[in-house]
């Protein structure tokens, strides 16, 4: 005996469910411009720490005398 299979409502609802519209996502967050470029290269940080250091020693040795 052959059985015919005609398209049943739950498989016509599932096909047309899919194609619906989703939700559009959500606006990216925006910053202000902020350091974060210079942060990510090192040798930037590593020149500005070595001219602080050099700034405060110079500062502290300041009022040194050799007599």
């Amino acid at each position: 005996m052959a059985q015919r299979q005609l398209p049943s409502a739950t498989a016509v609802a599932t096909t047309t469910a899919t194609q619906g519209f989703a939700a559009p996502p959500p606006p990216p967050v925006q910053k202000a411009p902020s350091t974060d470029a210079f942060i990510q290269n090192l040798n930037l940080v590593a020149e500005a720490a070595k001219r602080a250091q050099m700034a405060v020693l110079m500062r502290d040795l300041e009022g040194i005398a050799i007599s």
